[in-house]
């Protein structure tokens, strides 16, 4: 059986690129690997002519995706689109005969049209939707309640490796009744679609083979700092009602050991030169024993690299920071969110302004770099509201600040919020998200007034981000080496020039 692993479109439409490596399509295919059964990656986001960190958006101003959003949408729709061609060519060449496609809010709809096109190429191939496993975990999305059953033959719930391979044995041995296997969906005689019995969270992460990054087509010719995230935890036992961390992995947090973790880290550096790594836990502070091992195993192996994490405000602390910080550690991203109390609440964050204020205050006096992430245009915010998140975030003065507009996760409370008034339903936020303020949630403001709001709250940020990376390169030089190094630029000085000058132009814009 000739298995196809496809990662749909969604920076691509807007003229970018997903650089990073697709991790639930690298855990799937290794797990179906060791089984028996390989499988080839095709990341369809990932254009091999774009090859700095965001892929070649302006990651200094991150308005430059909220511009494309217009060509994004009629690329997305446009069958005659040169991408779409590509992505028929492929399937032509490979002739799959499992299609496995990953998805998330954002590529729901590319997944239906990337489906539509093999079944028509050939009704004989199996495919199957996945949706869950390390794909941003506040759009994790189950393909079984939204994907379009008539081009989908499966859709793997929550953790998809174990159903998996599962699936793919019963397929190789003819079977017809898919009822036994866990975490399915699938259509039955008649076309009936039959939800099976949900499969358990997998409490051992150490279990599980590391991402087969080798997987993906191309690999070789991928520069370094594709294969930089780290997934090292799974589910969340907090409420945020904007996260589908808990739709897809649980409210229990599972965690690999540092060990582990580290392991991956050093393989990866050893068989691919990545230098910098980001460890992709929504909170690396959770088991303060655990982090303290992971820096001290960092420590211990004397490995050229550095990292980035990221934790909750009120979960840092300064000994933590500091050996962080020894074991080269260079950002620390927190979820900032909103700047106004009540609205904190109203979302759930379980922790308030002043921790932000003091987190910041810690990871400043520990050398560090904070990262903010926060959100504007939620269901209760004007003007006043998000403006006071700009304050904040102007006050507490992060190194670079990423801001979105909030996303309705299917299964989230947000969604089933956004559910109860818009019987509509969540159609038409699928492709829009945080790229298009008109999609902001807030029922405040106009169409007209809340994008023009929002944009002035970005313009603010953009001005923080370029005041912060201005002259950064020379307080860092060994960091900014190493980062040079992972993109490729001394095998092929013309993405340093193009990345210097795009750099150059977001400082001076």
């Amino acid at each position: 059986m000739k298995i196809l692993i496809i990662n749909p479109p969604f920076y691509r439409l807007q003229g970018a690129s997903l650089v990073h490596y697709p991790a639930g399509c690298c855990y799937v295919a290794v797990c179906l690997e060791q089984a028996g059964f390989p499988a080839l990656i095709y990341n369809a986001d990932y254009d091999p002519r774009k090859k700095t960190i965001l892929g070649n958006t302006d990651h200094i101003n991150f308005k430059a995706l909220i511009k494309q959003h217009e060509e994004y949408d009629r690329r997305l729709h446009n069958d005659a689109d040169p991408l779409w061609q590509e992505i028929t060519d492929y399937l032509i060449k490979y002739n799959p005969d499992i299609l496995i496609i990953s998805v998330f809010n954002t590529t729901l709809t590319a997944g239906n049209k990337i489906a539509g096109i093999a079944k028509r190429l050939n009704p004989k191939v199996a495919t199957v939707f996945e949706g869950c496993t390390n794909r941003g975990l506040h759009c994790a999305i189950d393909p079984s309640l939204n994907g379009d059953f008539s081009v989908m033959d499966f859709a793997l719930r929550r953790e998809p490796e174990l159903t998996s391979v599962e699936l793919v044995k019963a397929m190789g041995e003819n079977c017809r009744d898919f009822s036994r296997i866990k975490g399915l969906s699938w259509k039955g005689p008649g076309n009936k679609i039959i939800h099976n019995e949900d499969r358990p969270f997998i409490e051992d992460l150490d279990s599980l083979p590391f991402p087969g990054r080798h997987c993906l087509d191309g690999y070789k010719h991928m520069p370094a700092h594709c294969f930089q995230g780290i997934y090292g935890s799974r589910g969340c036992a907090f409420d945020c009602i904007f996260c589908g961390c808990h739709t897809s992995m649980g409210y229990k947090p599972r965690v690999r050991s540092a060990g582990n973790m580290v392991d991956e880290i050093e393989l990866v550096y050893k068989k691919y030169g990545t230098r910098y790594f980001y460890i992709c836990d929504d909170i690396f502070f959770l088991y303060k024993e655990r982090a303290a091992d992971f820096c001290e195993l960092l420590l211990k192996r004397k490995l050229p690299i550095y990292w980035s994490a990221q934790t909750r405000a009120e979960m840092a602390d300064s000994k933590t920071l500091a050996l962080m910080k020894k074991s080269g550690c260079q950002h620390v991203a927190v979820g900032v969110e909103v700047g106004n109390p009540e609205i904190r609440k109203l979302i759930k964050k379980g922790n308030t302004v002043s921790d932000v204020r003091a987190c910041a205050k810690l990871i400043k006096e520990s050398g560090l770099y904070m990262v903010a992430f926060c959100m504007v245009g939620l269901p209760w915010e004007g003007r006043e509201e998000i403006e006071e998140t700009v304050s904040l975030v102007k006050e507490i003065n992060p190194y670079i600040v990423y801001s979105y507009l909030p996303t309705p996760a299917v299964g989230t409370e947000l969604a089933n919020m956004i559910l109860a008034k818009n019987p509509k339903g969540l159609e038409e936020y699928r492709d829009r998200c945080h790229i298009d303020t008109s999609a902001a949630l807030t029922e405040k403001m106009s169409i007209e007034e809340k994008a023009k709001v929002i944009n002035l709250a970005l313009d603010e940020f953009v001005k923080l981000n370029r005041k912060n990376l201005r002259g950064d390169i020379f307080k860092r030089p060994l960091f900014y080496w190493a980062l040079a190094s992972d993109m490729g630029f001394w095998q092929h000085p013309g993405y340093l020039f193009g990345y210097l000058k795009d750099y150059f132009a977001g400082l001076i814009g």
